[in-house]
């Protein structure tokens, strides 16, 4: 047992019934400055996410400019013809498009009874794009597409590549790989 000497008995008083004892109060302050740690901490971390990850704003392709309204009247000698995706998805082009090295006629063509907006990418052999078009709603056509570089070969393999998106909501409909050939100077 501790001995309480006269002096520390001088020192000593008894507590008062209204007062908060010494222990209980430095107690209050720890536990106040944790939780205000832990809310500065909180507010921070919310700070950092909403500033390092923002959604990405989605910018869809604008309408193609030179799209035709209707349907083409194309010779049966360039292949033009529908590829039937799915129910409410199809496409119709030449598969031997007519072109004067620069500049294809693949009247590519958006039905007027399809489901999707689509835009088309011609792609080389290595992948590159030669060409993009703007996106065809639903009845319309481009005649021709203007490749980025001029065909060399007398046969050069492409791939037509189709982007489909859902009307207005701009989701996408999936994707179709057309393999082509195209020859120069074809007409």
């Amino acid at each position: 047992m501790p001995v309480i000497t006269p002096e520390v008995q001088a020192t000593l008083r008894p507590q008062s019934v209204s007062e908060v004892c010494v222990t209980c109060r430095r107690r209050t302050v720890k536990l106040a400055i944790l939780y205000l740690l832990i809310a500065a901490f909180g507010v921070a971390a919310a700070v950092w996410a909403y500033h390092y990850f923002q959604p990405a704003v989605l910018t869809h392709p604008d309408f193609d400019a030179a799209a035709v309204t209707g349907a083409p009247e194309v010779e049966e000698r360039y292949g033009y013809s529908t590829l039937q995706v799915d129910e409410n998805y199809s496409v119709m082009l030449c598969g031997v498009p007519a072109n004067d090295g620069q500049n294809v006629a693949f009247y590519l063509t958006n039905p007027a009874d399809n489901g999707v907006w689509f835009r088309a990418e011609v792609l080389s052999g290595d992948g590159e794009i030669l060409a993009s078009t703007g996106v065809l709603r639903q009845g319309e056509y481009l005649p021709s597409i203007a490749l980025s570089q001029p065909l060399t070969e007398r046969e050069t393999a492409v791939t037509v590549r189709i982007v489909a998106y859902e009307p207005d909501t701009w989701q996408s409909r999936g994707n179709v790989n057309l393999n082509l050939t195209l020859y120069l100077d074809f007409s």
